[in-house]
């Protein structure tokens, strides 16, 4: 048996090098080839219209102020606002239109006759498409209707954020002239009207000697020539057969080499009372932890409503919500607050089966407990104190430490950030000082493999957490958005899934329900195909964001690979479900079965179906940037994780 774990754990190790050798190497391409932020733009006289410091300053007045919370870039970010992208290279179009009517015909573009307004459209087309960029003076050349174009969006955006300043969501006069960091001297919705022009550009320029824009022609637009390029369309159809044969052989691969958990129970015969193992000190103080998630948790159920009600209005009778709570706000601290409670409930899982795995209670482990509780509440409510005082106007210096990340997910502070890798790796030494010497043991092997699967796992956690490190508020987007989504994507849909499932292996076995050589089985083939689909398949996030076509077809490809473990687990859920029916209705833990008999029910449905729907680039090409998205993200998130962490807290409590 041993010979076969060896191999097992051979084959995962392979297929993570393979994978993230992939992931790197694919992301060192996307950095090579990301759209160029030019130094100057400049007209066709030489006048400078933008500098790469305005451009800048406009991409740090975005994300100051959180309107990643409120509207989307390339098609990131919330839903209540527009797709600043979409709508700049819209408006933009619209001013080169009036450039040429005024110019050719000396009319207003809607007095022109239809074959007169084709004609502009097809000329404005054309030119749209050439790419002025000149790599070695690092200047961007707009012609004399391209720089119609881009006076005329300045004009609109005056009017969205000044002349006309209220919009359902956002504090009245919400941008101010504040030059701070990451900043310069300027009018700052003029600055964040350059960030947008550069973003319709890098959509409706092509790319060196290619005949598709930076962002593969996302977004459709037919005016400026964007229509999905015939690769989108060749790996949906073959992400759908891989889809096909990866469930065949999967299916075929786990029935023939058994890679399934054997139930160890007889049928109506409770195996485990709760006063099996006396509860410790640091068990007790992990209850703390699971009222906090409970707290957390009614929060951001709270804030989903207020966010629901600004879709209807801004006012909540007569009180100006927007002043106060903006949706941006409201949106920020929704997301953040599923990760910390997901995240504390992993904590306190931890801590919890510490002395479980140990047989007894590490030394003073309690004040520890206490140290990382106080800490977690630090960071919580220090964060959350700084995006509020950040989007009011109150705190400008040091607004990207102490404030706003600017970025969708990861809105925290760089400090905040920091604080929480830092109770993480806290949280690691309090799992080693009860998982090492249980590691150490050689009387039973199996069960010694099993803890150090758990506790690498857990290591995982911070250290990929480590990711948001690179993205500060001057980095190109592209190579922010690449590490973003190692957050987004790998830490919670990859890691957070790698770490539940042996988890959920280590709980069966410790209940007694499962034997233990062939949970360990069943948790190397499904950890195999998870991360080996799940690491490349965060690749589906890099189809628009300027990033090589590449990823169109690894995207593709391993997105839809990335089902195939999901279907697999419905089997889970009848699993669980069964242990539900087999056992006496006095077993202490047929609330925790459950949960996680819809754990694995959403795991099919929320991130398995509702993913697929909207990964295949023909359907995401169309679908980017909509509320489909945010089903997705609730079914695959709600369901699967907030499943499961009321599954565990469940499992807790019942001791």
């Amino acid at each position: 048996m041993q010979d076969q774990y060896r191999r097992l754990s051979r084959t995962l190790i392979v297929t993570l090098v393979v994978v993230f050798s992939i992931l790197i190497a694919g992301g060192l391409l996307i950095f090579k080839n990301e759209a160029p932020r030019p130094a100057k733009i400049v007209t066709e006289a030489g006048t400078t219209l933008v500098s790469k410091q305005q451009l800048i300053s406009g991409q740090a007045t975005y994300e100051k102020y959180q309107l990643a919370d409120y509207g989307t870039y390339l098609g990131n970010g919330a839903y209540l606002g527009p797709d600043y992208t979409a709508q700049a290279l819209h408006v933009y179009l619209q001013g080169m239109y009036r450039y040429y009517a005024k110019t050719l015909y000396d009319k207003s573009f809607n007095k022109l006759t239809t074959l007169q307004q084709e004609g502009i459209k097809g000329k404005v087309k054309e030119e749209i498409r050439v790419n002025r960029y000149n790599a070695k003076d690092k200047e961007l050349t707009l012609t004399k209707a391209q720089t119609a174009g881009y006076q005329y969006l300045l004009k609109y955006y005056r009017k969205a954020f000044i002349n006309n300043p209220k919009q359902v969501g956002l504090p009245d006069n919400m941008i101010k002239n504040r030059t701070n960091e990451y900043m310069v001297k300027g009018n700052k919705v003029d600055q964040l009207t350059a960030f947008f022009f550069w973003g319709a550009w890098l959509s409706s320029t092509n790319r060196p000697g290619r005949s598709y824009s930076y962002t593969n022609n996302w977004p459709y637009d037919l005016e400026a020539g964007n229509v999905m390029t015939p690769k989108a369309m060749t790996w949906t159809g073959i992400s759908v057969a891989l889809l096909v044969m990866g469930v065949a052989i999967a299916i075929w691969v786990q029935k023939k080499y058994n890679f399934e958990s054997k139930a160890q129970y007889q049928k109506d015969v409770p195996i485990i009372e709760p006063d099996t193992l006396p509860i410790t000190t640091s068990q007790r103080k992990t209850a703390k932890y699971f009222a906090l998630v409970m707290v957390l948790f009614l929060v951001q159920i709270l804030l989903g409503e207020l966010m629901a009600h600004y879709y209807v209005e801004n006012t909540f009778f007569g009180i100006a919500l927007q002043n106060i709570w903006p949706f941006n706000l409201a949106h920020s601290w929704h997301l953040q607050l599923v990760i910390f409670w997901v995240a504390t409930t992993w904590l306190g899982a931890g801590i919890y089966i510490v002395p479980r795995v140990l047989r007894r209670e590490p030394v003073r482990q309690g004040i520890l407990v206490d140290v990382l509780f106080w800490a977690l509440i630090f960071v919580v409510g220090g964060s959350m104190l700084g995006e509020w005082l950040t989007d009011l106007g109150v705190l400008n210096k040091n607004w990207w430490l102490f404030g706003n990340g600017g970025w969708e997910y990861l809105e925290l502070g760089k400090f905040w950030q920091y604080l929480l890798i830092a109770a993480m790796v806290l949280w690691i030494v309090m799992l080693m000082r009860g998982f090492v010497p249980a590691m150490r043991r050689k009387d039973n092997q199996s069960r010694t493999r099993l803890v150090t699967m758990l506790f690498l796992g857990a290591i995982a956690v911070p250290a990929f957490y480590c990711a948001s490190i690179f993205i500060m508020p001057d980095s190109h987007v592209t190579f922010a958005d690449y590490w973003r989504w190692w957050i987004v994507h790998l830490w919670v849909e990859g890691i957070f899934e790698a770490f539940a499932v042996i988890l959920t292996g280590w709980l069966l076995v410790d209940m007694k329900l499962t034997t233990i050589k062939s949970t360990i089985r069943a948790l190397y083939f499904q950890l195999i195909l998870l991360l080996g689909s799940g690491v490349v398949g965060t690749g589906h996030h890099y189809f628009w964001m300027g990033d090589h076509s590449l990823w169109l077809a690894l995207g593709a490809s391993f997105s839809a690979l990335e089902i195939v473990p999901l279907s697999l687990l419905v089997w889970e859920a009848y699993t669980h479900y069964r242990v539900y029916q087999d056992t006496y209705h006095n077993f202490p833990y047929k609330t925790t079965f459950i949960f996680l008999m819809w754990t694995g029910i959403w795991n099919t449905l929320g991130a398995g179906a509702l993913g697929f729907l909207i990964n295949a680039p023909a359907i995401n090409y169309f679908e980017h940037g909509t509320q489909w998205t945010a089903a997705h993200a609730h079914g695959s998130m709600a369901g699967v994780y907030g499943m499961f962490s009321i599954a565990i807290i469940c499992t807790c409590y019942a001791t």
